[in-house]
């Protein structure tokens, strides 16, 4: 996965700001190149639906994330109206390491297929405001799961 410097340090500093709740994002572009590269902090609104409804949202923002949907919409739009693709959604992992958790993978799917097929899922590990390690995963169509692959900037 190539991930351009400058938004690899955005997204840390993005997780290190959130925390301890965790933060997310989406890196759109060009699918061929990087500079038309934009990088989205997202709001969070896991808080927001788990004080609503804590029997469906038994999770707080500390341990899960949601996207506002109208900042997803407008993203979804700005990526079609441009000719964009969605190049990776990511998200931190506030006192906890960087993996795909059994709950980002069911988030990532439709039907045990990827909802946006092409895009990456990149997750950052905090602890104690600090960026621990950081991991992105992507789509193996013949093993049919989620794969680490490497970054590069």
């Amino acid at each position: 996965m190539k991930f351009p410097k400058d938004k690899l340090v955005e997204v840390h500093n993005h997780a290190i700001e959130e925390y301890p709740f965790e933060c997310c994002g989406i890196l759109i572009g060009h699918p061929d190149h990087e500079r038309d590269d934009k990088l989205f902090r997202c709001t969070n609104i896991q808080n927001k639906l788990h004080k609503m409804d804590p029997e469906t949202y038994t999770r707080d923002a500390r341990t899960a994330y949601n996207i506002e949907p109208r900042e997803l919409m407008n993203i979804l739009r700005e990526v079609e109206d441009r000719g964009l693709q969605i190049k990776c959604f990511y998200h931190s992992h506030p006192e906890h390491d960087a993996y795909f958790s059994e709950e980002d993978k069911r988030m990532a799917l439709y039907e045990n297929q990827p909802t946006y097929p092409g895009a990456t899922y990149l997750v950052v590990s905090v602890y104690d405001k600090k960026v621990k390690a950081q991991a992105c995963f992507s789509w193996n169509p013949l093993q049919e799961e989620f794969a680490e692959v490497e970054i590069h900037s």
